[in-house]
């Protein structure tokens, strides 16, 4: 991928940033300067044609003072979709309103916050050591605001997997033991690779960080899970928010 040119000065500004994220500043004031329109282009294109979507990313961020976003907008749409995917989940199993709710805090506060959180953290803490990042860069710093924006995109794939299509799949899968082993355990691992897949395209995007292929390595984990999960290992009961 091409890098339009950029100045240690310039990364130290983008990327040493301490005060409260901007994004979260802008959640709770005014909200007339949202931009939803580009935050669903970029929902629909993470999901079909990530490649393009993060190509697209790089480019508009490069012409920023910062790679993390400041519009609360893409934020806003996810926790909306996780709220909507828990209200037909808990329809669907027939859950109370007290099964409702406690559904919605799993799907938003545990799977999507608290692994988010988890995961951006770890990032964070590996991609600032010396080993990730140029000679010529080394006292730049990856924002902890753009690794949970990493993984806000590649949670994308896995709502659009584990939460919608799964959903849609249903009356297939309740058709027999077999094919509802296959499908789910494919919809399972297929999102949690890809989720690391989209991880890898996020941080490859930064111009300070090197050895990132490592990103990369779980998606062989859970090819191999995938293949022994065949030989009757259910990951949709093992991994399943519909109990909640």
């Amino acid at each position: 991928m091409s890098e339009l040119p950029v100045t240690s000065q310039d990364l130290k500004s983008r990327y040493s940033q301490h005060e409260l994220p901007t994004v979260l500043r802008r959640l709770f004031k005014s909200h007339k300067n949202l931009d939803f329109e580009s935050a669903i282009w970029e929902m629909v294109n993470l999901i079909f044609r990530p490649r393009k979507a993060h190509r697209s990313l790089y480019y508009q961020r490069q012409t920023r003072n910062r790679w993390s976003r400041d519009d609360p907008s893409f934020f806003i749409l996810q926790i909306g979709l996780l709220s909507a995917s828990s209200m037909v989940w808990s329809i669907v199993y027939g859950h109370s309103f007290l099964g409702f709710i406690k559904m919605m805090i799993n799907m938003i506060l545990v799977d999507f916050f608290a692994f988010g959180f988890a995961v951006a953290t770890l990032f964070w803490a590996l991609l600032n050591r010396s080993f990730f990042k140029f000679k010529s860069v080394q006292n730049s710093q990856v924002e902890w605001a753009y690794c949970f924006d990493v993984h806000c995109n590649a949670f994308l794939v896995v709502w659009s997997l584990l939460y919608l299509l799964q959903f849609l799949l249903l009356p297939v899968i309740n058709l027999h033991r077999w094919i509802g082993l296959f499908i789910g355990n494919t919809l399972y691992c297929a999102a949690f690779g890809q989720y690391f897949v989209l991880s890898f395209y996020g941080y490859s995007q930064l111009p300070i960080l090197k050895n990132v292929n490592f990103i990369l390595l779980p998606t062989l984990v859970f090819a191999a899970i995938y293949v022994v999960s065949l030989f009757g290992l259910d990951l949709s009961t093992v991994f399943s928010f519909h109990t909640y």
